[in-house]
């Protein structure tokens, strides 16, 4: 069930971090297409943009959608309990327990969903948190309402839940884990690939004489003439309405690292390409080692269980065997007595 939420909510934000507008040469490049359609592309500006746009609508729609359900849906259920079965004017006149036996049963699955929302919940806080930093303020907002909406749903909409004693939170704590990991790959990749922090290192530190952002546009843009367009895909000027005098444009400008038009490699790509590609996978090593060594060093620092906590579970645990054997050993005495004046009697 969780791997089928994790690739319903996750999967159109990787393809647009990770894979839109990716598989792209130059315009007129023909290879990537499939069926003769261009594959999607990203804005101009890059993804980033539209990776803040998708994982807001999606985290808070979600939000909400899921705090309106769970208020609405069991007072809708209650109320057509209520009509339908006895009526209103006889439900005035039960007793209390027969009332609170017309609410609705608890869920089969258990406290199944609210995990599963929680995980969800913490895989939008954390997988993309480098794209969209508000999203932990969304999240405690939303914990904040989700407080009082599952107050009101266990003590009035729902009847009293069976108590059940459990050690831990079960398989959802691996599940964090790997979702843990997983953020920290996913926030290296969004950071190198999907934004242009990488890049404008790139040309600040090894392309720009005053190691600055001056010209950093100009520097990412390739040139390409437009002749070089294949003729099934070369824009159609007899049937531009709009904006007519660009019919006459001989150049175009494109996101990539490559040789102009007219050059002896045109349209191959440059050494900047290399560099930056290299710079990429530089950081994205050097940010998971680092993050995963401070995560590793916090876990020696601050054990999981207190040594207070520890020593106190190290001598009930001792005391729980010097019980046994005590029982043990009192059981073994009286065996011992029982067989020594049975075969007394029997001396007799």
């Amino acid at each position: 069930m969780f791997l089928f939420q994790f690739v319903n909510y996750y999967s159109s934000l990787v393809y647009v971090a990770f894979f839109k507008g990716r598989f792209y040469g130059y315009p007129a490049e023909m290879k990537y297409n499939i069926f003769n359609y261009r594959l999607e592309q990203c804005d101009p500006a890059g993804c980033m943009m539209e990776l803040v746009i998708q994982l807001a609508i999606i985290m808070v729609g979600k939000q909400v959608l899921n705090n309106f359900m769970e208020i609405a849906l069991p007072a809708l259920k209650n109320c057509l309990a209520r009509k339908f079965k006895r009526g209103d004017k006889e439900n005035c006149e039960l007793a209390r327990w027969e009332q609170d036996y017309l609410l609705q049963p608890n869920p089969l699955l258990g406290f199944f969903n609210e995990y599963l929302e929680m995980v969800i919940q913490y895989g939008f806080v954390t997988l993309f948190v480098a794209a969209f930093p508000l999203a932990p303020l969304f999240a405690l907002i939303n914990n904040v309402m989700e407080i009082r909406i599952d107050a009101y749903k266990y003590t009035v909409a729902y009847r009293r839940p069976f108590h059940a004693r459990a050690q831990d939170i079960g398989t959802w704590l691996p599940i964090l884990r790997g979702v843990s990991v997983l953020a920290v790959i996913f926030n290296a990749l969004v950071i190198a690939y999907t934004s242009d922090f990488v890049q404008k290192l790139v040309h600040v530190y090894g392309y720009s004489e005053n190691h600055s952002l001056d010209g950093y546009i100009n520097n990412s843009l390739s040139v390409f003439a437009t002749k070089d367009f294949p003729p099934d895909v070369a824009p159609d000027y007899n049937t531009i309405t709009v904006n007519t005098e660009l019919n006459a444009t001989e150049f175009c400008r494109y996101r990539g690292y490559r040789y102009p038009a007219g050059d002896p490699n045109q349209y191959t790509v440059t050494l900047q390409n290399w560099h930056v590609l290299a710079a990429q996978l530089a950081f994205v090593v050097i940010f998971e080692h680092v993050v995963f060594f401070i995560a590793w060093l916090i876990a020696i620092i601050i054990p999981d269980v207190p040594r207070k906590v520890h020593e106190q579970m190290v001598r009930e645990k001792k005391l729980a065997k010097e019980v046994l054997y005590t029982a043990e050993l009192k059981e073994r005495k009286q065996e011992r007595s029982n067989s020594e004046t049975q075969s007394e009697i029997k001396s007799f």
